[in-house]
């Protein structure tokens, strides 16, 4: 069959390690969902409404569920529910991931992973959709062309943390330049003339689509998804997208032959666990999405 042809590229797993991936990518995946929704409960504790209550009470007994077990398949049908009515109820303004996470949720639904051939299919079609979102990324970036002249991270610059970042790719006067628009009517223009500067712009919409296309071949996978990682890790410097980045970075060790992914699960759960102390001030302030 076509399709198993063209979705076989993406195996060459050590033997017995598809289960062990799968399984702590879910734990993974349960634990973030669980933790942005906490986490933006803490920012607006007191302008709760009662369905953001039912959600994050669901949330919380659906990543219970996960963590157990038992219950994981129907766990994550819940998840599907639960994230369709927040990408319903607050579209467009939905963060890009919440999509991401509901498709993610939606293969755990579909497919058995407890079926050794369907556990095939399963981590194929995850590795799928991790090259999918990163070319597509790539490609409207390249599209729109906002990355061509760094328009787009220069007007970025109006959040603080992206200036310690893109500082030093910039000429004194210029940064000034860019930092003292507001975002207002009539500011700009967002035109960059350093090369440094233009040339990281570019980068980014480059190594998007290089990148999701080098994950495929095996010969290039490993040092594809290593790069990919840094890439990742890099990017969320700026965006202080933390639970996202977490998220999508062990999406990507998916691709690892080995099955170091179970080994991070711990280590994941430590890092939520502290972005929560963050927000209920257990922990000094750090500014993240």
């Amino acid at each position: 069959m076509w399709l198993d042809r063209a979705l076989s590229r993406l195996d060459g797993d050590d033997a017995g390690t598809l289960p062990g991936k799968i399984r702590a990518f879910q734990l993974i995946l349960g634990l973030v969902i669980c933790t942005e929704y906490w986490v933006k409960a803490l920012s607006w504790w007191s302008e709760l409404e009662v369905s953001d209550g039912i959600a994050l009470t669901a949330v919380t007994l659906l990543s219970a569920a996960v963590l157990h077990g038992r219950w994981r398949r129907a766990a994550f049908a819940g998840f599907v529910v639960v994230q369709g009515w927040y990408v319903w109820n607050e579209f467009p303004l939905a963060g890009n991931h919440r999509y991401l996470e509901l498709a993610f949720a939606a293969l755990f639904t579909l497919l058995d992973d407890e079926d050794v051939e369907e556990q095939r299919w399963l981590l194929r079609s995850l590795r799928w959709l991790v090259i999918v979102v990163l070319f597509y990324s790539g490609s409207q970036k390249l599209v729109h062309g906002f990355y061509f002249r760094g328009q787009f991270l220069a007007y970025s610059l109006w959040r603080e943390t992206f200036r310690p970042v893109l500082e030093p790719l910039l000429p004194a006067a210029e940064f000034q330049r860019l930092t003292s628009y507001v975002g207002a009517v009539g500011d700009g223009p967002y035109l960059v003339s350093s090369p440094l500067f233009l040339t990281v712009s570019n980068g980014i919409w480059f190594a998007e689509m290089a990148l999701a296309t080098f994950l495929i071949p095996r010969r290039t996978r490993s040092v594809a998804c290593a790069m990919a990682c840094a890439f990742m890790l890099m990017t969320e410097v700026a965006a202080r997208e933390f639970m996202f980045g977490i998220q999508f970075v062990c999406a990507l060790l998916l691709f690892l032959r080995s099955g170091l992914l179970r080994r991070l699960v711990a280590p994941v759960a430590v890092i939520l666990a502290l972005l929560i102390l963050v927000r209920l001030a257990m922990l000094p302030e750090i500014l993240f999405h």
